[in-house]
């Protein structure tokens, strides 16, 4: 039961204490129409003795499928494989939580050279961006 009036409140980033909150809910509703476990969010990071932060990637594990939703990797080790390490890292994670493929997007102008190279193929292509960039939604398999 709701208590009280609604109200819509804006933020320019999900604040920390409601961080898991929609997962949740998407997560339940899942479970209870499909039997699905719940979404699962992951990451890795690269980092110096100082913890201070170069690189990483991140996403969520749902419904039998890892989701990359950001790789970056510091301009000062860029073309070193570190991408490539993160990456391989990523899939790993995605197979040890039993995910059959990954799913990634990236803009013509980011890293679609750098995915096809790792095995990505494009899936689907939408334009009508900025600049007349495209995004390309890519796929590999993990199984």
């Amino acid at each position: 039961m709701i208590d009280g009036s609604i109200i819509l409140e804006r933020y320019n980033a999900i604040p920390a204490e409601y961080e898991g909150v929609l997962y949740r809910g998407i997560s339940e509703y899942a479970f209870q129409m499909k039997g699905f476990p719940p979404i699962q969010p992951w990451s890795v990071f690269m980092k110096d003795q100082k913890q201070n932060i170069f690189g990483g990637v991140s996403g969520v594990v749902m419904y039998s499928s890892l989701y990359i939703d950001s790789l970056w990797v510091d301009k000062s080790l860029r073309r070193q494989g570190w991408g490539t390490k993160l990456m391989h890292e990523a899939e790993k994670m995605g197979r040890e939580r039993d995910a059959n493929f990954v799913t990634l997007n990236t803009m013509d102008w980011e890293g679609l050279h750098f995915y096809q190279k790792l095995g990505y193929s494009i899936e689907f292509v939408r334009e009508g961006y900025e600049g007349n960039s495209k995004m390309f939604l890519l796929r590999k398999s993990l199984r």
